[in-house]
């Protein structure tokens, strides 16, 4: 009897999870409705392949909104497939882990998990669970800033679920294609995704994911400026994630409503829901969305006139931005330090199996030429022909081989070529983490200092006024060096762009002149601006903006007090020449040697006449962008007299004089 009862109850079991499975397959994990419960209860009795397929669909479905455990389940599954030989069942649990890691910013273990789920996906043919790497995959570009790359990547996705039948997968793949439009700033072809993402939907009925795509939309009507319409979207993304406990999409909508509802003035509804945002990152951990809830909290509390509160919310804001942009950098480092291993890793296999096949190539001639050896004595008459055909196969292998030979020589000088490269990227990076170690460290720490005794009441208002001038130019330190730091980091990073455009360089300068003034009257300068009104030149605005501050700050910084600086322009054909002249403490021939290199090298700053510190990023900076945007920089130099810089620059498009149409183009699929 009790034999029975067991059978039944196992049998039932079976009956119920084959239903939970065949949902699975059929509509995609995450809109099945699945009951969480009921799969639990079906874990606790399941065993073996069942057990597997039940701990992977909880992973799916917990994954954003309780990753810890989603995470135990994942590994569980992962140990269990991997003592069963069950690839499809490994291959999603790694997918799971790997999407975890995404979530919580661990971003080279995400893409080692991802690599190897995708490699198990196509071994065993599961062509769903490749769909769902390739968007993980795409999210790691998107980690990086290659917004094509991971767009390429979210397209083959969507083309693979859409083959495989897998609605949740196509629908995720357009959210994210329109996501990187977004982040791009390409707004028409990320609203067309994003609506059509919204139209699949009605198939589904995923709030999350219409949640999602109702974000993508909500942004895009913030950056037009059209916040009434903006505010009702996000609201309704905010409402569809916490239907379905979502709580990534919910930290990420509460800081963009709370920053719409500032822009509308709806100051108590903007506080209410980025103080509800703060307390679901806190309890989730969500850094960045934390971060920028405090950002816009700030803004509200300025707003309403409560400075006191505002100045402890936009310190925490900086401390948990400082910390995120640190971490976000090291993890792109790394994340690109571990794709470039991957290829070396591809590289060396390539060489040692080509090594191989010549080494089975000699093996083989050696074999039959000792067969015709034996031969020999038996075959006389046919020995002439035999030689023959044997001479011109000999010939043929030995050009093989030399061909071989060639290969390999090439293949070793690219591995030396990748391995110097990476080299000078780590002495790169090791100087830039230094820099912001060293630079940063004292101007930060003397302001917390201050503000630590202004806090306790230490300080009085005539003690704070006189400290009042370190401090402001401490903090110019800090932000003139974080800027060249900000800007240098860019121009490094795969997939930056230049936007040149015509501009007037009397207007930029007069702007750092204006930015500089505490400076020069701090030396008792003469400025003598002899450029015209109008000094049009086609470049990146941001970038010539950037040279013009570095120069225009050494010209201060190693002038004397009481000294001149002269600033001139003048036309040289199609480009445009202007020069800054000092008469400071001048260059050697070594140092201008050094500087106009064509190697990139960040070098050990000097200290200007009144000690003035700097990065050694400044005239490096110049360097490049000038040679970025078609232009060249001189530099004259005597040392004790002073120095002279010019830079030239394009005053038109050269490669495409007068005004081409401009065109938008919207990518669908």
């Amino acid at each position: 009897m009790k034999l029975k009862i067991f059978r039944v109850k196992r049998l039932i079991t079976k009956l119920l999870l084959l239903l939970l499975v065949s949902a699975w397959s059929h509509e995609g994990l995450s809109q099945s409705i699945v009951n969480l419960d009921s799969l639990k209860s079906v874990l606790n009795q399941a065993e073996g392949g069942n057990r597997i397929q039940v701990l992977n669909l909880l992973a799916s479905n917990l994954r954003e909104s309780e990753q810890e455990l989603a995470l135990n389940y994942a590994l569980e599954a992962e140990m269990l497939a991997k003592a069963a030989a069950d690839l499809s069942g490994e291959s999603l649990a790694k997918e799971n882990i790997g999407w975890i890691y995404y979530r919580r910013g661990r971003w080279q273990r995400a893409f080692d998990y991802s690599k190897e789920a995708y490699e198990l996906a196509i071994e065993a043919n599961n062509m769903n669970v490749a769909a769902r790497l390739l968007n993980s995959m795409g999210a790691l570009y998107y980690e990086q800033h290659n917004f094509d790359k991971a767009i390429e990547q979210f397209k083959k996705g969507y083309l693979l679920s859409k083959k495989q039948g897998d609605l949740y997968t196509q629908i995720r793949s357009l959210n994210n294609v329109a996501f990187n439009f977004s982040a791009k700033g390409e707004y028409d072809s990320a609203l067309y995704y994003a609506k059509y993402s919204i139209l699949t939907n009605q198939k589904a009925g995923s709030p999350y994911l219409t949640a999602f795509a109702n974000r993508v939309i909500g942004d895009i009507y913030f950056s037009r400026g059209e916040y009434d319409s903006a505010a009702q979207i996000f609201e309704g993304s905010l409402k569809d994630s916490r239907i379905q406990n979502v709580k990534t999409t919910e930290a990420s909508v509460t800081h963009r409503l709370g920053a719409t509802y500032l822009k509308l003035g709806r100051l108590d509804d903007a506080k209410k829901i980025l103080l509800e945002g703060i307390e679901v990152s806190k309890e989730n951990k969500f850094l960045d969305e934390l971060a920028k809830n405090y950002k816009y909290l700030a803004e509200v509390n300025e707003a309403n006139g409560n400075i006191a509160k505002a100045y402890e919310n936009q310190k925490t804001y900086l401390l948990l931005n400082d910390s995120l942009v640190n971490k976000g950098n090291r993890d792109r480092i790394a994340l690109l330090q571990g794709m470039f291993q991957e290829n070396l890793d591809q590289s060396e296999l390539n060489l040692l199996r080509a090594q191989n096949e010549n080494q089975a190539q000699r093996i083989q001639l050696n074999r039959r030429n000792n067969l015709i050896v034996g031969i020999a004595v038996l075959l006389i008459v046919g020995l002439a022909t035999w030689l023959y055909v044997l001479n011109r196969n000999i010939n043929k292998y030995n050009k093989d081989l030399l061909k071989q030979k060639e290969k390999i020589k090439k293949q070793n000088k690219d591995l030396e070529a990748k391995s110097l490269q990476l080299e000078k990227i780590n002495e790169t990076k090791n100087k830039l983490f230094s820099i912001l170690g060293h630079d940063l460290k004292g101007p930060v720490g003397q302001v917390k200092s201050v503000v630590d005794l202004l806090m306790r009441g230490a300080l009085s208002k005539d003690e704070f006024d006189q400290l009042l001038i370190t401090l402001n130019k401490d903090i110019d330190t800090v932000h003139f060096t974080l800027n060249n730091t900000l800007k240098w980091s860019m121009s490094q990073m795969e997939g930056f762009k230049l936007k040149k455009s015509c501009f007037n360089l009397t207007e930029t300068v007069n702007s750092i002149l204006g930015l500089i003034s505490p400076q020069v009257k701090g030396k008792s300068l003469s400025i003598f601006n002899k450029m015209e009104n109008d000094v049009s030149v086609y470049a990146d605005s941001d970038l010539i903006e950037v040279v013009v501050r570095n120069i225009l700050n050494n010209a201060v910084k190693f002038s004397k007090v009481n000294e001149s600086i002269e600033i001139t322009s003048s036309s040289d054909g199609e480009m445009m020449k202007w020069c800054v002249q000092d008469h400071g403490v001048g260059m050697s021939k070594s140092q201008i040697k050094h500087i106009l290199s064509k190697e990139y090298a960040i070098t050990d700053s000097q200290k200007g006449t009144n000690e003035e510190k700097g990065s050694g990023l400044g005239l490096q900076l110049c360097k490049e962008f000038v040679r970025m945007n078609g232009g060249e920089i001189i530099i004259q130099s005597t040392e004790g007299k002073g120095t002279k810089i010019c830079v030239t620059i394009p005053k038109f498009d050269l490669i495409q004089e007068g005004n081409p149409l401009e065109s938008k183009e919207i990518f669908q699929s």
